[in-house]
């Protein structure tokens, strides 16, 4: 005869099928959106939005003990959305503070996994996600290839900064197999942690063996590759559907040299470890859309409040599918313009960059790269290979730099002039033959070390 359960043992297997459940039925619900969505049927996004609100912070008032201090504490209900604005802002250094209380107590009954994230931005951190949200997340890319004309059997390759063994690097292989499916992330990725003017030949031979569909990845990695296209005047031999970029900020020069390297649109995806925003872009205003199924996407200024279409603020945002651990009004730490909230469908202008991509004038004022670099023409631009910005004392810049054949002392003035003109900024050079990338293969423009 079987051994009865215990009265704890049914309560788990019990609550480990309502969690099933309860991730299935989501799951479906999402698909059939983003299916009605994609056809252009009307959807009530508004009315979902707020229901998923209101589900997650029942939740997390529920299951989370540092939440249900928050509400008891300002004496708020998860039944009144009213107080949800009411709610401090939650930051990496809190969610290290607090980790065990924002844990579900349901957790022993939850498919889940460990992240990490923010290696690139000095502040790493690890959590904790339940197996719906990847799914979410796929779901969600799967939407996007296919606004994009994604059919199966095209392929789909990633270009980030995977690890390859260094027994396939001395064959100059420079990607590794990621599995025999190309959605959601691509069938094989190539690192852009081996790319040099000595081994890009490689890579190109390979993509076009390979004749991709859609590519997707770092824009700083896309952009080298469509530099040696078009300089080497190389026609890929095959259509190219999509490019989407991801992961980095991307730049207008970046932007127009990929779409003219591999004749095609380019598409932008935004999105965090922290799985509480998928945003998009799908035209060539570039502005960016962000989906009501993930999560509310906020836009604040500094003192928290909502700013104005049309103005820039810190892009705020919560999740609706990681019961796990729930990230309510999680800070991102990226800033962008906002653009307006229609059907609860929250659009962005622009994303300008990081909350920390500003360089500090002698009297200690921000000033946002996109006023510096970005919104200015530099001549010096056609003779600079690759550059990066390194920042340890207000006032002075350290501007690095891979010089291109024509690179002159002309350039170096002109530099010098304008971060000076511009901010009052002291210019120092430092040339390399190559800038490191971050342990994940990206490339950080700006390396700031003072904080506010």
């Amino acid at each position: 005869m079987r051994k009865a359960l215990d009265p704890a043992a049914w309560t788990r297997r019990i609550s480990k099928i309502r969690s099933e459940t309860r991730t299935t039925k989501r799951l479906g619900e999402v698909q059939a959106l983003l299916d009605q969505w994609r056809r252009g049927d009307p959807v009530d996004f508004l009315a979902y939005r707020d229901t998923k609100l209101a589900e997650i912070l029942a939740y997390a008032q529920k299951h989370c003990p540092y939440y249900a201090g928050l509400f008891a504490n300002r004496g708020l209900s998860s039944r009144n959305q009213t107080g949800f604005a009411k709610l401090p802002l939650l930051d990496k250094p809190t969610i290290r503070q607090h980790r065990a209380g924002l844990v579900s107590n349901e957790l022993g009954s939850m498919r889940h996994g460990r992240m990490n994230t923010g290696g690139s931005t000095g502040e790493p951190l690890e959590f904790i996600v339940c197996r719906g949200v990847g799914l979410v997340d796929s779901l969600h890319q799967e939407f996007l290839y296919r606004k994009a004309g994604y059919e199966p059997g095209d392929v789909i390759v990633a270009l980030d900064g995977s690890s390859v063994p260094e027994s396939l690097r001395a064959q100059h292989v420079y990607w590794i197999a990621t599995g025999p499916e190309d959605v959601p992330y691509g069938r094989l990725s190539y690192s852009s942690l081996y790319l040099t003017p000595e081994t890009m030949p490689y890579y190109i031979e390979h993509i076009i063996a390979t004749r991709p569909a859609f590519l997707r990845g770092y824009p700083s990695f896309l952009s080298q590759l469509a530099d040696f296209l078009l300089e080497h005047k190389i026609t890929l031999p095959f259509a190219v559907k999509a490019v989407e970029l991801t992961s980095e900020n991307t730049y207008e020069a970046q932007v127009t040299r990929i779409a003219a390297a591999f004749k095609t649109q380019v598409i932008f995806q935004y999105g965090h470890s922290e799985v509480c925003v998928f945003a998009y872009t799908d035209d060539d205003t570039y502005e960016y859309t962000c989906s009501p199924l993930y999560g509310l996407t906020e836009v604040l200024d500094t003192e928290g409040h909502p700013v104005a279409p049309g103005d820039a603020g810190e892009i705020v945002a919560t999740g609706f599918h990681n019961f796990a651990m729930p990230f309510i009004r999680f800070r991102t730490g990226d800033v962008a313009v906002f653009s307006g909230d229609d059907n609860g469908i929250v659009r962005l202008k622009r994303i300008v960059g990081r909350t920390q991509d500003y360089i500090y004038t002698k009297r200690g004022d921000r000033l946002a790269l996109t006023a510096l670099i970005f919104g200015q023409h530099y001549r010096a631009f056609n003779h600079i290979v690759k550059w990066q910005l390194y920042q340890t004392v207000p006032g002075e810049v350290t501007v690095r730099i891979v010089k291109g054949t024509r690179f002159s002392t002309a350039d170096e003035d002109e530099i010098r002039s304008k971060f000076w003109d511009i901010a009052e900024v002291a210019v120092h050079f430092e040339f390399l033959d190559a800038i490191p990338l971050t342990r994940s293969g990206k490339f950080m423009f700006l390396v700031q070390k003072i904080s506010d």
